[in-house]
């Protein structure tokens, strides 16, 4: 039963003292459809009031029976509204501003192509329709599914946040981004390495770092797998150098996924990174690492990779071989395949060369902090040609010594000393041979099958079949009527005319029975 009642509260007096007021308008305090207790204004007249408690006591009752939608109040809000209220359930659940800027920039603009202003506007067609149109625009389609990603993503906060019943985008499923990679990363060779990391120390200052500073970032980066946001905001307090192993640790606030990591490091990059610390400005724990990393970290890899690539086409004299290197993909910024190497290569290779190293995938998956093995060895591992050639020298060797080898290379070796025309005959399957047995003593008749169509006498078929049968020695089958020179032998004649006799047979045009039967 609603209640309804004029809240009183306490102001200061005249006298300095407080006073009790009673307010001027009634106040109606009532359960909602969920149980909870719910207080609104209403008017100076106790009656209207009193007419407004037994309202919202009706709506409830309604809402709670289903008669009501008892999301009527978030429908006819803007959607803008709840956008804004999920970017500060973002950052109120542990994210940042940066990583709540990026998910909520991508449903605005889909709200912006799609003109949905209400809850009630949003439909998968008219979602699916709008991001079909964005990668006829250009974008791709690994982009294309993040945006789909985010704006689910926003349909499912709504739904567990009570302002929905349901979404209507949970059949929307991403699409084949393989089909249309635009942005795919290689991982760079050891010798590509070191040429990068050589120019770079000797380079000149490039976008606020030095060239020191930028070929200890490389080594770091590609030594430890970490990303270049948390390489920003690396502070000397993470290293721990006397520790056994030495570690790094990436606190969780710049962590991707939000939990401190602890990383191993090897005892050469501790002892370069020590030698590069005596000419760092400030080692306080509290001081950045690299505190002239600038956003746009792509364009210093690319900046030396390109001075690498001219310093390695001008080491020769040789015109031809300084063609064949301008030819060539080595230290190119996009390979032949479409590749490219930007900063986060480096990460691509760190992981590959792990799994080149041998380590166990399990290992590599928790130093790459991945949370599933299939992007570790998947998006992460690249391989080449020549390493998929050099892993079947893996599988066991079969042949039987030099013979078999040879037999292995004319592909004779089923055969072993016989002429390869006799290996070719003698090649069929066994249903083949089972039937040549079945069949060869009914040569006699078989031939004489054919002596009817050629208008010969059965007597003569009979003996040029029979001449045959004295060329072939006796306890064998005679599997071939010709041999010219290296031309395979013809096989199953027999079983041709057996076939021929029976046609006949069944049409009345032979009645005889072979005699060797």
């Amino acid at each position: 039963m609603a209640r309804v009642f004029r809240a009183k509260y306490t102001t200061g007096g005249r006298d300095g003292e407080r006073v009790t007021r009673t307010a001027r308008k009634w106040y109606v305090e009532y359960r909602d459809a969920d149980g909870i207790v719910r207080r609104k204004a209403g008017y100076t007249d106790k009656a209207a009031t009193q007419q407004l408690a037994a309202e919202l006591e009706r709506n409830a009752e309604r809402r709670k029976s289903g008669l009501v939608d008892r999301f009527a109040d978030h429908r006819k809000r803007p959607l803008a509204q709840h956008v804004a209220d999920w970017r500060s359930a973002i950052i109120a659940k542990g994210g940042t501003e940066a990583h709540a800027k990026q998910p909520v920039s991508r449903v605005h603009r889909v709200l912006d192509e799609c003109r949905i202003v209400h809850w009630q506007d949003l439909s998968a067609s008219r979602v699916q329709a709008c991001l079909a149109t964005l990668r006829g625009g250009g974008l791709s389609s690994e982009s294309s599914n993040h945006y789909l990603r985010a704006v689910k993503g926003f349909a499912r906060w709504m739904v567990a946040d009570g302002r929905a019943a349901d979404h209507p985008l949970t059949h929307l499923s991403l699409t084949n981004a393989d089909a249309d990679r635009r942005h795919d990363r290689r991982a760079l060779s050891a010798d590509e390495l070191r040429r990068v990391l050589a120019t770079a120390e000797s380079g000149p200052t490039r976008f606020g770092m030095t060239g020191p500073d930028r070929a200890m970032l490389y080594r770091l980066a590609v030594e430890t797998g970490l990303r270049a946001n948390e390489l920003r905001t690396l502070k000397w307090g993470a290293f721990d150098f006397n520790g056994s192993p030495p570690t790094v640790t990436v606190r969780a606030a710049y962590s991707k996924h939000r939990r401190d990591d602890v990383l191993p490091l090897k005892r050469e990059l501790v002892q370069t990174l020590g030698r590069w610390c005596d000419n760092s400005d400030s080692l306080d724990a509290g001081a950045v690492v690299f505190p002239t990393l600038p956003e746009k970290t792509s364009r210093l890899v690319r900046g030396d990779l390109r001075a690498a690539r001219a310093h390695w086409i001008c080491e020769t004299a040789d015109r031809a071989e300084r063609r064949e290197r301008r030819r060539s993909a080595f230290l190119r910024q996009k390979d032949d395949s479409g590749r490219v190497v930007d900063f986060h290569a480096l990460r691509h290779t760190f992981i590959t060369n792990l799994a080149r190293g041998g380590v166990h995938p399990k290992l590599a998956q928790a130093l790459a902090r991945h949370s599933t093995i299939t992007l570790t060895m998947d998006r992460y591992s690249h391989t080449v040609i020549g390493e998929q050639a050099d892993a079947l020298s893996a599988l066991p060797d079969l042949s039987n010594g030099p013979d078999r080898e040879r037999q292995r290379a004319t592909g004779t070796c089923d055969i072993g000393s016989k002429s390869l025309a006799s290996s070719l005959a003698f090649s069929l399957p066994e249903r083949g041979s089972r039937e040549m047995r079945d069949y060869s003593p009914s040569c006699a008749m078989d031939e004489t099958a054919g002596a009817l169509r050629r208008n010969v006498t059965v007597a003569e078929s009979r003996a040029s079949c029979a001449s045959v049968q004295r060329m072939t020695p006796a306890g064998t089958q005679s599997p071939t009527t010709r041999r010219a020179g290296l031309e395979p032998a013809t096989v199953g004649l027999e079983i041709r005319c057996s076939i021929r006799l029976s046609y006949r047979r069944r049409r009345g045009l032979v009645t005889a029975t072979c005699p060797a039967r």
